[in-house]
């Protein structure tokens, strides 16, 4: 436990110094809050103690430096013994406690213990909620693929992060995540808000305080939304921010329809969640668990379960679980079968078996340039992937830069 005097009376400094030291404290003293404003941010001391006879300007100014970089740390005032109105006052203006001047080593050992053990049950009540919140997300998040469990390890290691920007195709789930990112934070007991495209910006940042503020389509926003998220972002305080866009986010830049200032500040803080076509077998988990859910009874036989998993789900798991729930309400008994699932999809059933579209080919015969190959390779491969820029370059091994020089080198801007 860490304890920083603040006290002008030498002979007071010297005799709290060695009362926290017996205590198993470490301590530093000093005779004035500038003084005290370096080792706030060296020391890093748990408890801070001010004596009540420093200038008032300068104890309240200690006290917002002191609450500003750590929220929980703890103020004690030193007042002298038998002014019960300057520990009353000090209180009053925000000090957790007080002691006499001069020191009682025994009260300052009562204190410090105090301070431990509010710290540790503190420690034990997060560690729980943490917890809760993994178990949580493993539930309201299921799914085995690799790519998706690379998504799920993202959110913890960036829950810490006050900004995240949450990418991924319509249906990924990204409330979801943004609310697990939420909950994994250091925020996870304060408010979580929202704001729909950017509507009402200001008012929800208000509603948010402390905790977490939810901003969808910020690619879709006016320039006049994006400059206030842009100042939410560079702010010192106010609530974490998880920010959506539905497109590539350097594509909306080039496009002018998203401030590059805004993918500047959150480039080491993305999030991508992967579409489902993506996930392999996590399609047929996925229906399993969302029928459990529709249905006590029912059960999907192996070419309706082909059948789904053949599908590309443009609406990811969001077209999944509706589609399901339309297949168990339409069942005529507990088995559903491949016509329930065409009239749920609405196209014809794929061929048993058929699990993945077909992958164009680039034919290539002697004589071609190296360059006319590569430029239909790349080509074929966005039409693959729908004009997406970001699969491409997965597809070919190559960087997302790369990809966009080779589109712009031979005109193929899809």
């Amino acid at each position: 436990m860490k304890v920083l005097v603040v006290d002008p009376d030498s002979e007071s400094r010297d005799s709290l110094r060695r009362a926290v030291s017996a205590a198993g404290g470490q301590v530093r003293s000093v005779g004035s809050a500038t003084e005290a404003r370096r080792h706030l941010s060296e020391f890093l001391p748990d408890v801070v103690v001010y004596a009540v006879d420093l200038p008032a300007e300068e104890i309240e100014g200690l006290s917002a430096d002191a609450r500003r970089d750590q929220s929980d740390r703890v103020l004690w005032a030193l007042a002298p013994a038998g002014r019960l109105e300057d520990a009353v006052s000090a209180m009053e203006n925000g000090a957790d406690d007080f002691l006499w001047r001069p020191v009682s080593a025994g009260r300052v050992a009562f204190l410090l213990d105090a301070v431990r053990r509010r710290r540790e049950e503190r420690e034990r009540t997060e560690e729980a909620r943490l917890r809760l919140a993994r178990v949580e997300a493993a539930v309201a998040l299921p799914g085995r693929s690799g790519r998706w469990l690379e998504a799920m390890a993202s959110i913890e290691q960036l829950a810490p992060e006050r900004a995240v920007l949450v990418t991924g195709e319509d249906g990924t789930e990204k409330e979801i995540a943004a609310r697990f990112l939420h909950r994994l934070s250091e925020r996870g007991a304060e408010p979580f808000a929202r704001a729909v495209d950017g509507e009402g910006f200001v008012e929800a940042l208000e509603r948010a305080g402390t905790g977490t503020l939810f901003v969808t389509g910020i690619d879709r926003v006016s320039a006049g939304v994006q400059e206030k998220i842009l100042a939410a972002l560079e702010a010192e305080t106010g609530p974490g921010l998880v920010l959506t866009a539905d497109r590539d986010p350097v594509e909306a830049v080039r496009r002018g329809e998203l401030a590059r200032a805004i993918v500047h500040r959150l480039q080491e803080s993305v999030l991508h969640l992967p579409p489902l076509r993506e996930r392999g077998d996590d399609v047929a988990r996925l229906a399993r668990q969302f029928l459990e859910e529709a249905s006590d009874t029912a059960s999907f036989d192996p070419e309706a379960m082909d059948a789904l998993t053949a599908h590309d789900w443009p609406g990811n798991v969001t077209e999944l679980r509706e589609a399901v729930r339309r297949a168990a309400r339409l069942a005529e008994g507990p088995t559903i079968g491949p016509t329930v699932v065409r009239s749920v999809l609405g196209r014809p059933l794929a061929a048993r078996g058929s699990r993945r579209r077909k992958v164009p080919v680039v034919r290539i015969a002697v004589g071609d340039s190296l360059a006319d190959v590569e430029r239909r390779l790349i080509q074929k491969t966005l039409e693959f992937a729908r004009g997406n820029k970001r699969k491409t370059a997965e597809l070919l091994k190559l960087s997302l830069k790369t990809i966009y020089n080779k589109i712009k080198e031979y005109g193929l801007e899809h």
